[in-house]
């Protein structure tokens, strides 16, 4: 036992130390950056890119504004940042960045996500995840199904972090991240690639683009099969997707796009804290059996009017049909379909949304305003309880934006949202009649509420270099049908205030930095009592302060470097307890080095702190979740349109878990390598 104690001891001596020699590269680049003057106008431009501040995003208002302008923090995951970075699906690329969390059970992006701000287990419900506009959050615990959603189709990722319910409604809590995918292009494009991996993971993908006249085109399909890190921990998913757009002159364009996921899996389960630090027994399960497969298809309509000086129309009409069946707890005494539960979900949805920029003398002002409707038919089957629960939700909103500018330089954002919600649920028993069983339907339940959200915000640009900002808004979260169905009395939905203070300073093609100061207040949050095994509202208001810091710097021609850190003090008001599963601190560094002209170096690490477990609201009944440092690498080699690559993860072999529950943990994977192709013609 002290062997081993001393081995994982100096393993993160070692980690520490790679960390502090990366972090002092960042700090003390300076030197290398006064030799860039004679080619920097050159380097300017294909800089510019990985640089923020002049980032067109739409995800902070819908509308396409540069992130200087918005009173938020705002990342923008660009489509080079994803061909250089070794991350191997999104929930790795989202990982990375400041004030997110990674949550993973399974080690792959099924049944996985990104944490912002601290909020816990319920993340799932706080934190809004939306492909092309249309939101993936299902109506239920189960989370966004990132999984569902290629990354060899993602053209870029908007992240903004803090309250969004004025745009987005409900659930935009902790935060949005907007997912947009490639579009068709002028110049055709044929995409393959082809890797495989430790794990026997193989991922294939073909895609191709291009335009004809006023048609523009993009069609792909994936295929992603791995035996994953544990037994019983497979994964295998299937994709397909196209997506048309056509131009009616220069005022109108139609959009129709389609897409369809299928995915089988194994449910391993969690081990136990003495199996946690082994590397044989953490890979074992005791439900080899339990298993679960997914159909999502995704279908999203839009027309966008150019008004001229009379502003821009949008609408978008989008489909929804998810059906998730699975086993969890294998009994070999009765049969595999009397014991797979189901989920059948339909969403219907609709927004309509118009903006317009006016003038008062030499001032420049943008209003906008619009509405949105979500309808989901919900019915989960459990024959292993024999309940059946059924939902009908329908949601309403109005919302309106206005950003004034007070001076050239000073520009004051307002923003109101009007929501009406209404909920039919009603839970059925399977019951026995003879030698049948039928469905019994049970009493129906209504819920209706009326929910309003606030926002004002200054954006100041005190130099053309540097933004700062201040926000303060109001979020709201209806509870969800899982939380409705195994609820207390009364529950109701939560209520959140929220402060942004910060801002941005960029250096011209060389450095961009920012930072924010942030405090959430939440009355009546959300969560699941272990000890009364219901859903319902904290008694203490909830609380989380923190502060995160970006920093992006082009140290050379050849060298990109960047970094970040995130405080969050996660807690309960009144005992002083911290909010399970979220760390104070987390950190991550990372840099691409173009070693020689076709041959580029990629490297990441992560560290985050411990963490109490998911079933600790008191924090003294279970061992909190060590914290871990993970780095990972890929070297890729280009000639002309063909990129060879190779790549390792957790290079270091760290055994760790981001989740835990009662001392049960969900291992991550440890040291992998994968290798391939990547053609472009």
């Amino acid at each position: 036992m002290f062997v081993l104690k001393e081995y994982l001891t100096s393993r993160r001596i070692r980690l520490r130390w790679c960390l502090v020699s990366i972090v002092f590269c960042l700090l003390f680049s300076g030197d290398l950056l006064c030799a860039q003057d004679g080619a920097q106008d050159l380097e300017d431009q294909r800089n510019q890119s990985r640089f923020e501040l002049e980032e067109i995003v739409v995800t902070a208002t819908r509308l396409g504004e540069p992130v200087k302008n918005v009173p938020r923090n705002v990342t923008v995951i660009t489509s080079e940042d994803i061909e250089q970075a070794p991350s191997n699906n999104i929930v790795d690329l989202l990982a990375r960045e400041s004030g997110i969390n990674l949550r993973s059970f399974f080690g792959n992006d099924k049944q996985a996500g990104g944490d912002i701000r601290g909020m816990g287990d319920t993340f799932v419900s706080n934190v809004i995840v939306m492909v092309d506009g249309v939101r993936l959050n299902p109506p239920d615990l189960s989370g966004p199904d990132l999984s569902s959603v290629p990354l060899d189709q993602v053209e870029r990722i908007e992240i903004v972090r803090g309250a969004g319910s004025v745009i987005y409604g409900d659930g935009a809590v902790g935060g949005v991240i907007n997912i947009i995918t490639k579009k068709g292009q002028k110049e055709p494009e044929t995409h393959l690639y082809s890797s495989y991996g430790s794990y026997d993971t193989f991922d294939g993908r073909v895609s191709h683009r291009g335009q004809i006249k006023n048609l523009r085109l993009n069609l792909n399909a994936d295929y992603y099969d791995s035996d994953g890190y544990r037994d019983n921990g497979y994964l295998r998913k299937k994709d397909v997707a196209g997506q048309v757009g056509y131009d009616f002159g220069d005022r109108v364009t139609l959009t129709m796009s389609a897409s369809r996921h299928e995915d089988v899996y194994g449910l391993p389960g969690p081990v136990t804290k003495e199996d946690m630090d082994s590397e044989e027994k953490r890979t074992s399960t005791d439900r080899p059996d339990d298993s679960g497969e997914t159909t999502d298809r995704r279908y999203v309509g839009g027309i966008e009017i150019d008004l001229d000086k009379w502003g821009r129309v949008k609408a978008h009409r989008g489909y929804r049909f998810r059906d998730n069946s699975y086993i969890m707890g294998y009994n070999p005494l009765i049969t595999r379909h009397d014991q797979t539960d189901s989920i059948d979900e339909d969403t219907k949805k609709f927004d309509l949304g118009y903006d317009t920029p006016y003038k008062t003398g030499d001032l420049e002002h943008r209003f906008q305003c619009g509405l949105d409707h979500y309808q989901t038919e919900y019915i989960r089957e459990e024959l292993s309880k024999d309940e059946r629960k059924n939902g009908d939700l329908e949601s309403l909103g109005f919302f309106l934006t206005n950003d004034l500018s007070l001076t050239k330089d000073l520009v004051f954002r307002l923003g109101y949202r009007y929501n009406d919600y209404d909920g039919r649920f009603r839970t059925d028993q399977h019951q026995l009649f003879g030698s049948l069983k039928r469905w019994v339907n049970g009493t129906v339940s209504n819920k209706e509420w009326t929910n309003h959200a606030e926002e004002a915000g200054l954006v100041y640009s005190w130099r053309p270099d540097t933004t700062l900002f201040a926000g303060y808004a109001t979020s709201f979260r209806i509870p969800n049908v899982d939380e409705f169905a195994q609820g207390e009395e009364g529950l109701r939905p939560q209520e959140g205030s929220h402060i942004d203070i910060g801002g941005r300073y960029h250096l011209k093609g060389v450095m961009e930095f920012s930072v924010t100061l942030f405090q959430i207040m939440i009355d009546d949050e959300i969560f699941f009592d272990e000890d009364l095994q219901l859903n319902r509202n904290y008694d203490d208001e909830t609380v989380r302060r923190g502060v995160e810091a970006d920093v992006r710097v082009h140290a050379t021609d050849s060298l990109y470097l960047w970094g970040n850190y995130t405080y969050v003090k996660a807690e309960f008001e009144k005992k002083g307890t911290t909010v399970p599963l979220v760390p104070e601190h987390k950190a991550s560094i990372g840099m691409e080095w173009s070693i020689l002209e076709p041959l580029v170096l990629s490297l990441t690490g992560t560290y985050v702190g411990s963490r109490f477990d998911g079933n600790d609201q008191n924090n003294d009944r279970f061992d909190k979740l060590d914290g871990y440092a993970v780095f990972d690498g890929k070297l890729i080699y280009k000639y002309k349109g063909v990129k060879i690559f190779v790549g390792v993860n957790n290079i270091f072999d760290e055994l760790y878990a981001t989740v835990a529950y009662s001392e049960t943990y969900y291992p991550m994977p440890a040291r992998n390598f994968y290798g391939g192709m990547d053609w472009s013609f």
